[in-house]
């Protein structure tokens, strides 16, 4: 990263990292998961990109394949097959929906986050609320539909089942814009500066941690839509 991040933005990124970790873990351990997956998974998702990170193994984009696009490849494809698996399925029977989706609002700390990386020179307008991100609607909409069931009020399931389509719609559009804004032989926003978090401590966890915690938590609304529908 050229230019480094405020202390102040950095460690308020730490802390909403720490924030997502505890309450992963607690929905997790509902679910039963042992103390051993929990491990296994904090390493792969958490200490691992970071060791790569600050060991530089992570700042080659060109030429390909960049092996921080790999990495968040591989994390993505793990994700999918966790919220598949029988820990998936344990988790959507453990934790209410309602609280799946008042867990999403975490993306409007991110999206607050990311603006602030913009001001301070480190990623690109496009990357934030005032160029081409829009996944602040999802934290927003997520808190408010998330209240709205906690509070016992019947809420269309078809209404759930859009707003899951949304979020995860909007996830995979500042993804893909994250994406072509690194520096790699297909960057389509070439203006500066690039993105350089994924290979970048502490910042790698917003790809390797948080997006994935974003990605799971709509497949496990998906799969508990699909339970209550049976």
């Amino acid at each position: 990263m050229a230019v480094p991040a405020s202390l102040i933005t950095t460690l308020s990124f730490c802390l909403l990292t720490i924030v997502v970790l505890a309450a992963i873990v607690i929905g997790l351990r509902r679910a039963q998961a042992s103390w051993a997956v929990l491990l296994l998974l904090a390493f792969l998702y958490l200490l691992l990109p970071a060791i790569l990170a600050v060991a530089g193994v992570l700042d080659r984009y060109n030429p390909l394949p960049a092996p921080a696009l790999l990495l968040i490849l591989g994390l993505t494809i793990l994700t999918i097959n966790l919220v598949r698996s029988q820990l998936g399925a344990h988790t959507a029977a453990a934790v209410p929906v309602s609280l799946v989706i008042l867990f999403q609002s975490f993306r409007l700390v991110v999206e607050a986050l990311l603006h602030r990386l913009y001001r301070e020179g480190i990623v690109p307008v496009q990357m934030t609320y005032q160029g081409r991100n829009w996944d602040i609607l999802s934290g927003l909409t997520g808190l408010l539909l998330g209240l709205w069931l906690v509070s016992g009020r019947k809420v269309p399931r078809s209404i759930v089942l859009a707003w899951n389509v949304l979020g995860l719609a909007l996830l995979v559009n500042i993804v893909a814009i994250a994406v072509l804004s690194t520096p790699v032989p297909f960057r389509q926003f070439p203006d500066p500066p690039p993105n350089l978090l994924p290979s970048t401590f502490p910042f790698v966890w917003l790809p390797s941690f948080l997006v994935q915690v974003a990605l799971g938590s709509h497949l496990l609304i998906f799969r508990q839509l699909k339970s209550t529908s049976q």
